[in-house]
């Protein structure tokens, strides 16, 4: 059952419940949307005021109301490595929720533990085709797992995936290699696990753990690390695209430049499964670049800032712009969270701010990487930046181009 916030149809009063549509219970938005099939005639039970009455919409007839939102669920794990917890005061409000809950990784890719899903949460997964899910695997050795996750529940990883590929459900899994903890021998008894419940695992991402200045006891990934990492997971992903024509195994961008490696072709990514997690997005700015044909003059000199990692292949766009545009690029160093920390997403404005005051006279406008901010064009620090040269890149470098012209 779940509360009625607002409502636009007059026999549905605010802050009554909606318990069942054609029978079956609602407990959430997720079944709202699931059994509410606007094509069909539905038949929605109400209880107000202490009286249950049924209501009959017709194929095409909207149910206009809104639905009091879930409470999600937060995470009970205590990881040493864990980036939330590591972060320091007075940041952007909802960067301290570390949410666990497997609503929020099917709606939005977030990667989740499991270590909080029951039996009847997969029954219900199962039911609604709640696929796929994110989830943060990191070891399948079950001792480890508990001793990383500080729940005794993390050690049942496998088994709870087998129940989600028992109920047809996609998982694309995450690994995070901490050095001599998740690497080497781990590392491949983890992917040679997770391959095993192929399709129903159908990527598996290996990140470097995320080590910033505020994280303490955990080293950082080295240049020997990403190299013996990249020769693992390439072993595998060979493997794996002769048998099933996938590789099925991707390393994130950040393993390739520390390592020294030349970023893999478009073909070594696939259907590109684990984007948001830093794997291909190198790859797809450099085959933006290589698609550049005809580039109009712009007037003007323009910066744009971007993290360590980013700033190399940036510049093969500054040069692929020049003559026709002037368009500089500089990388930010992050001493907000130590200069281990190089991608451009966790750029604070505190540190643009202090890379524009060295060279601000010497440009017409300034360029920002688009995902400093949130979708409130908020950075991380809560800080702001009030040049009014200042611009966020938009996604694409097709769409950048024309905002300056």
């Amino acid at each position: 059952m779940v509360r009625v916030i607002a409502s636009k149809d007059k026999r549905i009063p605010i802050g009554s419940v909606l318990t069942t549509i054609n029978d079956q219970q609602v407990d959430d938005f997720l079944e709202f949307q699931f059994y509410n099939d606007a094509s069909k005639a539905r038949q929605i039970l109400i209880k107000s005021n202490g009286k249950s009455r049924r209501l009959v919409y017709k194929p095409n007839q909207p149910v206009a109301i809104t639905l009091q939102p879930p409470r999600y669920r937060q995470c009970i794990n205590h990881c040493d490595f864990c980036f939330i917890n590591g972060l320091p005061k007075y940041l952007r409000k909802e960067l301290y929720f570390r949410d666990d809950d497997y609503r929020l990784s099917f709606l939005f890719g977030n990667f989740l533990s499991l270590t909080n899903v029951t039996k009847s949460d997969i029954a219900r997964i199962g039911r609604l085709r709640l696929s796929p899910l994110y989830v943060s695997v990191h070891t399948t050795d079950p001792k480890l797992r508990t001793k990383l996750f500080k729940n005794e529940r993390a050690g049942l990883i496998l088994e709870t995936l087998k129940a989600l590929a028992d109920n047809d459900i996609r998982v694309h899994c995450q690994i995070v290699v901490i050095p001599r903890v998740t690497g080497g021998k781990d590392l491949i008894r983890t992917i040679e696990e997770l391959s095993q419940l192929h399709p129903a695992v159908a990527s598996i991402g290996i990140v470097p753990v995320g080590k910033t200045k505020y994280i303490k006891g955990i080293p950082a990934v080295s240049k020997k690390t990403s190299k013996s990492t990249i020769g693992i997971g390439h072993r595998f992903h060979d493997r794996f695209r002769k048998k099933y024509q996938r590789g099925i195994v991707y390393l994130a961008d950040e393993f390739y430049i520390k390592a020294g490696h030349p970023i893999p072709d478009r073909f070594y990514y696939d259907d590109f499964p684990q984007y948001e997690n830093g794997i291909g997005m190198v790859r797809t700015l450099l085959e933006e670049i290589k698609q550049l044909k005809k580039i109009k003059k712009c007037k003007g000199r323009h910066l744009l800032l971007t993290g360590v990692s980013a700033y190399p292949y940036l510049r093969m766009l500054s040069e692929k712009l020049a003559p026709n545009i002037i368009l500089n690029i500089k990388a930010v160093t992050n001493d907000f969270f130590g200069k281990t920390v190089t991608v451009s997403g966790l750029i604070s404005a505190h540190d643009i701010m202090r890379k524009i005051k060295k060279i601000a006279n010497d440009y017409d406008r300034i360029i920002l990487p688009p995902n400093c901010v949130n979708d409130s064009n908020q950075f991380l620090d809560n800080n702001k930046i009030t040049d009014k040269r200042v611009l966020v890149a938009p996604q694409s470098i097709k769409e950048l181009l024309t905002c300056l012209q």
